[in-house]
């Protein structure tokens, strides 16, 4: 039964991965398809530039336009890197504990309730903390915005 259970997780794991390869090619060859649209665009722009104002102003006005456009890209880049980033939410931090808390309440351990509600309280507490540092995303910058 165990054996059934892991071929069938097995099967839709590879079925994921399969379908996820199949879309990161099609938008890939995408990209590529665009990046090549974009230079014969550039190319065109390029000869009808050089036919009104000669062939070296025509470079210029490319070479100046795609300055632009890097710098703009690059400020943006700049700014979406020190904006605040949101607080993160607790619930999901406490994902870590819940698989260990579900055992330990279902267990049949000896002594009181009141002793299992501690211990599963406290791993609670201690997946909160772990799964913090876990979704912290390990930037190493030591300060917490919140």
């Amino acid at each position: 039964m165990l054996g059934g259970i892991g071929a069938f997780i097995a099967s839709e794991i590879s079925g994921v991965v399969r379908r996820n390869l199949i879309v990161y090619a099609l938008m890939g060859f995408a990209a590529l398809l665009v990046l090549c649209a974009g230079g014969y665009a550039l190319a065109a722009l390029h000869t009808v530039l050089a036919l009104r104002y000669g062939t070296a102003e025509a470079s210029l006005f490319i070479a100046g336009g795609l300055l632009v456009a890097g710098l703009a890209m690059f400020g943006s880049a700049l700014y979406v890197k020190n904006r605040r980033r949101p607080a993160r939410p607790m619930a999901a931090t406490a994902l870590v504990a819940a698989p260990l808390a579900a055992k330990l309440i279902g267990s049949r351990m000896s002594g009181r309730t009141g002793l299992r509600i501690a211990l599963v309280g406290g791993v609670v507490v201690l997946g909160a903390l772990l799964g913090r540092q876990f979704f912290a995303g390990g930037d190493g910058d030591g300060d917490d915005e919140a």
